[in-house]
């Protein structure tokens, strides 16, 4: 038995029982379906969090458009030209 005492050989053969523990696993029906809910679940997940980042960015541009007119605003309460338009035109 001095293959059992070789490191090399022992993870082989754990390798080679893994393999075979995780085909028969593969191949049964509930390892199957369970699976398939799994992939299920990540694909809501996926769609859920693009969902809520699309919020995310679409509350970012109202702010930042809320913003902007409340400058404008500003400036036109104090009688004062917008900066930003003095830039892009010179």
């Amino acid at each position: 038995m001095k293959i059992l005492h070789n490191e090399k050989a022992r993870f082989f053969l754990g390798g080679v029982a893994a393999t075979l523990v995780g085909l028969c696993a593969i191949k049964s029906g509930k390892a199957k379906r369970l699976a398939v809910k799994g992939l299920a679940a990540s694909i809501q997940v996926q769609r859920k969090a693009h969902e809520t980042f699309q919020n995310i960015k679409e509350e970012a541009v109202d702010i930042v458009h809320d913003a902007d007119a409340l400058e404008k605003a500003s400036y036109q309460d104090m009688n004062v030209e917008d900066i930003s338009e003095n830039e892009t035109r010179g």
